[in-house]
């Protein structure tokens, strides 16, 4: 997956399968727009009208992030094999402020300092660019009340 992340091809896995049915995860590129990638898990089954599928969970985002997760999958995973040696150390990276994923010295990220009651440092693309606070928005999940706060600071120093 990692692979057809980075280099921006179509790929699926399978990730369980069923007498009649299989769950999968499936990475479309370019997908319903141009440069814009969607990974989602979807379900499979043999319907009255010949294969059904559901999309369970979706993900657009834009192809240049895509490519960043699937360097980052490469690296990460043969990390997690039972042969694997023991860590030395933690990787050198810092969590987002808004939305805690890694932000990695490697990754394009944003500081905002003097734009905000509070500096911003190591804001991922996905903080900056208003994602992660759309997609707060739209779920229905409980979240720690800070993230919401740091994320409409950030969206309104970035308009």
């Amino acid at each position: 997956m990692g692979t057809a992340l980075k280099a921006g091809r179509g790929h699926v896995y399978s990730v369980r399968e069923e007498p009649a049915a299989q769950t999968v995860l499936a990475f479309l590129p370019n997908h319903p727009d141009e440069g814009v990638g969607t990974l989602a898990r979807a379900r499979t089954s043999e319907g009255p009208n010949g294969d059904d599928v559901v999309f369970e969970r979706s993900a657009e985002r834009p192809m240049g992030l895509w490519a960043e997760a699937g360097e980052n999958l490469l690296r990460i995973v043969p990390l997690l094999g039972p042969d694997a040696p023991p860590a030395d150390g933690v990787d050198d990276c810092l969590p987002c402020p808004d939305c805690y994923r890694p932000v990695y010295e490697s990754s394009s990220s944003h500081t905002l300092i003097g734009a905000t009651p509070f500096p911003v440092v190591g804001l991922c693309r996905l903080g900056a660019d208003g994602s992660t606070l759309r997609a707060l928005r739209q779920a229905d999940i409980p979240v720690d009340p800070e993230q919401p706060a740091v994320l409409e600071v950030v969206a309104a120093a970035m308009v």
